[in-house]
């Protein structure tokens, strides 16, 4: 019950906001539609060099402070999609699923967020996803809902980070670790690229009156897409 009210609350501030547009599309789209998305895997085992940000960053764990600076929806300017993935974010901080990372600048200035989730959470993934990511294998971790503040856009933060927040896999016994990106999202395949990951699965999600029903499928071994170019 409180996982609704709190989404409840989102679509009220969004329409306070002005965001009745967005809030149509997504009801369009949850509706009826059929989406894809590529799964993406890094092997732990393999060797790996972590290609190098812009600026240097350090990666921590995300604290209460981080939220209001990377998260705030008040701030003016911001796009429709930005304050969607804001309020999403915001979201699932409250269902209290570890672990959230954040790459910080050099003064300690969050500048990139994301989630590293373990076997161990399935059952809150799965409450909380919809079924929307596979079962987790107990040699498996789950990255998902990057976030980067707008200002550090460019700067080749999220290969960096992602890479060295999957490599935090190994302290609860992850050898691989998955991720997930809309076919279309080319900018974050070729981010997911350069952080290690290749495509190994592809999700194919149909909305259906406010349901979605999610397939997973794997991929031949040799499958090559455009952004690998």
């Amino acid at each position: 019950m409180s996982r609704l009210i709190n989404r409840i609350k989102m679509v009220l501030r969004m329409v306070a906001k002005g965001e009745a547009g967005l809030l149509g599309r997504e009801f369009t789209r949850r509706l009826y539609s059929n989406e894809r998305s590529l799964g993406l895997r890094r092997d732990l085992d393999a060797p790996f060099e972590t290609p190098a940000a812009k600026i240097a960053i350090q990666i921590r764990p995300l604290r209460e402070e981080d939220v209001t600076e990377l998260l705030d929806e008040c701030a003016e300017g911001f796009s429709r999609e930005a304050v969607k993935e804001r309020a999403q974010r915001k979201l699932l901080l409250r269902e209290k699923i570890p672990a959230c990372y954040v790459a910080v600048t050099e003064d300690d200035r969050p500048a990139y967020m994301q989630w590293l989730m373990a076997a161990e959470q399935n059952a809150k993934i799965q409450a909380y996803f919809r079924g929307g990511f596979p079962v987790l294998k107990e040699d498996e971790g789950l990255l998902e809902f990057a976030f980067s503040l707008e200002k550090y856009r460019g700067m080749r933060i999220m290969p960096h980070a992602m890479a060295e927040i999957a490599k935090k896999g190994r302290d609860f016994g992850a050898k691989y670790i998955i991720t997930f990106v809309p076919e279309e999202n080319i900018p974050s395949l070729k981010g997911c690229k350069r952080a290690g990951f290749s495509p190994y699965m592809v999700r194919v999600d149909r909305w259906r009156w406010f349901r979605r029903c999610s397939e997973f499928q794997k991929l031949p071994p040799d499958t090559a897409y455009s952004f690998d170019g």
